[in-house]
């Protein structure tokens, strides 16, 4: 692991200093989405460690990649990019037959090849972790040594079957969405970025950028819960494109990188990308419900991405807000449907896709204030941040604090 970030350090540094314009080096997946007439379009996405990328990943019909994208501007001005890797090193836990079926095959396959690390090993030699939704077994062997059901530490407080940042390991060539471009070292043509965190009350599941700027500014604004993966961590943070600890030098100059590379002139109109959000970690509680059960279920993704890949080919118009567009409900009824056979009413579009203004402004007030302490930032971010919040107190002042999808139809109309 410190042999591979420390690797992309060294990428994320080059094309920031050294290549900026032509390439940038990410923390993200790559996935080819199926669309219409078996169309394929490939995204990359990032996400911090422990926030659903490789679930993310999973989603697309051709896997790449779950981890990390070299990405560049190709001769024929397409975007391109490539997977460094030649695996999987994921966490485990949630990992469940209702979220990764297809994950979940694989691990309960006697014949496949996976390192599991951290994880419960019973009698049978079988893993078991966290959040599976199997039935654990009553003892076995984890990373405390013997365990038994009711186990407790030294402070009295159960130990779980599994560690926080229990791992797999697996090659990409065992899963079977696996897309045989991982091997083509010209990459994969992508047209949509996504930017997902783990954010429980604000942004919408999905939402796109209305210019390129506004996209790479979803990325500069990715929060996110403490993960697994930072031993000691605990709360929500700020985590900028899911890259910031692989930054080696300031985050003004990575965003002037990441201005220059998508507003590059070098990209032709046909190969222009789209720059999205994803958000899958709203809860009731957020929406005028109780409880911090998740607003829809993970598997929803396959619907954001579905929408998403339809987007950038123009087969869906979007509603256009102060943060950017987002879906319509008959567009988003229909793929709920299709692609996960699934029923998907009007009040719950709703209650995601509300706008809660309060909420987003405070969001919008703690990225500026955090950016106003970096040097080198760059003037377009507070200009974007102060657009946005110049619009949404305009629909505040019309509609109240919370303004629903309809009424910011009514408020372009």
């Amino acid at each position: 692991l410190l042999i591979k970030k420390g690797n992309h350090r060294f990428a994320v540094d080059r094309a920031t200093y050294f290549r900026r314009g032509k390439e940038i080096s990410e923390h993200m997946f790559i996935t080819g989405v199926k669309g219409p007439g078996d169309r394929i379009t490939f995204f990359a996405g990032a996400a911090p460690s422990g926030c659903g990328k490789t679930t993310t990943a999973m989603t697309g019909d051709e896997f790449v990649s779950d981890d990390l994208a070299q990405i560049w501007i190709a001769e024929d001005g397409s975007i391109r990019s490539v997977n460094p890797e030649n695996g999987i090193f994921g966490i485990i836990k949630d990992v469940s037959w209702d979220d990764d079926p297809m994950m979940l095959k694989l691990f309960r396959n006697e014949k496949a090849e996976i390192i599991f690390s951290n994880v419960l090993i019973d009698e049978n030699k079988k893993p078991h972790w966290e959040g599976s939704g199997e039935e654990p077994p009553k003892k076995g062997y984890n990373f405390q040594g013997q365990w038994e059901e009711g186990k407790t530490d030294k402070n009295n407080k159960p130990v779980p079957i599994s560690h926080p940042n229990a791992r797999f390991t697996i090659s990409c060539v065992a899963l079977d969405n696996y897309s045989d471009k991982i091997e083509d070292p010209a990459g994969v043509v992508t047209k949509v970025f996504t930017y997902s965190g783990r954010d429980s009350d604000t942004m919408p599941p999905v939402w796109v950028a209305e210019n390129l700027d506004q996209g790479v500014v979803i990325g500069a604004s990715l929060i996110s819960q403490a993960t697994a993966t930072e031993v000691g961590a605990t709360g929500v943070k700020r985590s900028p494109w899911a890259n910031q600890p692989f930054i080696p030098g300031g985050l003004g100059d990575y965003m002037h990188a990441q201005f220059d590379f998508f507003n590059s002139d070098k990209i032709k109109d046909e190969y222009r990308p789209i720059l999205a959000g994803l958000n899958y970690f709203l809860t009731h509680g957020a929406r005028g419900g109780e409880g911090n059960k998740l607003l829809g279920e993970k598997k929803d993704v396959h619907v954001w991405m579905g929408w998403l890949e339809r987007r950038v080919h123009n087969d869906v118009s979007a509603i256009a807000t102060p943060i950017g567009l987002l879906p319509k409900y008959e567009d988003l009824k229909e793929l709920f449907k299709s692609l996960i056979d699934k029923q998907y009413d009007r009040e719950l579009y709703n209650r995601q896709f509300s706008l809660y203004i309060d909420n987003i402004i405070r969001r919008i007030d703690l990225q500026a204030d955090a950016y106003k302490k970096d040097e080198n930032v760059p003037d377009r971010l507070f200009k974007i941040y102060d657009e946005q919040k110049k619009g949404l107190l305009a629909l505040k002042e019309k509609y109240g604090s919370i303004v629903t999808p309809e009424q910011l139809e009514e408020a372009k109309s």
